[in-house]
């Protein structure tokens, strides 16, 4: 994709409707915002000069997402520090992406490990004990078909790992530091955390939780004086796992010397049957830092413009995610 062509065709599209965004004069500019998770979405930092605005567009298969997102939008700005909503688009703007958000931008960086994250962390953490049983959001949001917690793992990580190999197989010549039988391991351990997450009895209750989907730390903006705002809300689900959500925002402080404290107080929070699905979370989370980069890396090769950085990065979270997957949870791919 030609990201000049693209920021222009959002500039032209910006300037047209400057009107109904609030931006003001000719000089309106739009500039790509790379996501390092992957390519699903597209986003775009809208500028006039004096103000920004944040933009982002949908595939069709996935605009479903994001309209659920605008039409619950208030009520998480009011209650979960989600950015506000500023227009819904809903014409053609980049060729494929046929849906998108505009949002108020941010003035925040992504959540760190070298800045102090703990007061953010405990405030994360109350505020998602606060959504996993919000009546509100489930009155609002319909209900998907019931299923249970197992079933609601397979569907977050075993049918993303199924489709990531897909994209890797297709990608292999590419992927010149990833030997063939590694691919075979790949298929043996997803069905191994398959069957485990069936056979476990705390995976067998109905998921009724309202979950965010996507708490990784990227998605938690922070600024100078603390405060933080929660982004991409596309996932959000009401038959998820509590699980899902702690595990993926808990995942960078996993195995610190701080995870004995963060344990207990997760204990406390949530209960000992959501702490022991989380450790097949954890599982699976690092198993998808060694497969879902993978499948990032190859199809980063249709997005020139950020190629380089985009394969860069995967390679390393790759090399450095496998042999810790190995020495974590056993076997040789």
């Amino acid at each position: 994709m030609d990201l000049q062509l693209t920021e222009k065709l959002v500039s032209e599209w910006a300037k047209k409707n400057s009107q109904l965004l609030g931006l003001k004069g000719a000089n309106i500019e739009a500039k790509y915002i790379w996501n390092p998770g992957g390519f699903v979405n597209q986003s775009y930092r809208l500028s006039d000069g004096d103000m920004f605005l944040h933009v982002k567009f949908a595939r069709e298969d996935r605009a479903a997402c994001l309209k659920q997102w605008a039409g619950i939008s208030g009520y998480l700005t009011e209650n979960y520090n989600a950015p506000r909503l500023v227009h819904e688009v809903t014409e053609p703007v980049v060729p494929g992406f046929h849906y998108g958000l505009v949002f108020e931008y941010l003035n925040g960086k992504p959540l760190s490990p070298d800045s102090n994250p703990e007061p953010v962390v405990d405030k994360v953490l109350h505020l998602l004990k606060q959504l996993h049983r919000d009546e509100q959001i489930r009155h609002v949001i319909a209900d998907g078909e019931a299923h249970t917690y197992s079933e609601a793992f397979a569907e977050e990580y075993i049918t993303r790992f199924e489709e990531d190999l897909e994209t890797i197989r297709s990608g292999m010549h590419m992927l010149d530091f990833v030997e063939d039988r590694t691919l075979d391991w790949f298929d043996a351990e997803i069905e191994s955390l398959r069957e485990t997450v069936r056979e476990m009895a705390c995976f067998q209750n109905q998921a009724i939780d309202i979950v965010h989907n996507d708490l990784n730390w990227q998605n938690i903006l922070v600024n100078d004086e603390y405060h933080f705002w929660i982004i991409d809300w596309d996932d959000l689900s009401v038959s998820g796992d509590a699980a899902m959500d702690y595990s993926v925002f808990l995942w960078p402080l996993y195995g610190t010397k701080e995870w004995p404290a963060y344990k207990e107080q997760l204990i406390r929070l949530a209960g000992e049957e959501t702490f022991e699905r989380m450790e097949l979370y954890f599982r699976a989370k690092l198993l998808d830092d060694v497969i879902d980069v993978l499948a990032d890396y190859v199809e980063a090769e249709s997005m020139p413009d950020v190629k380089e950085a985009a394969q860069k990065r995967a390679k390393e979270i790759h090399l450095r995610a496998y042999p810790e997957y190995i020495r974590r949870y056993g076997g040789k791919g």
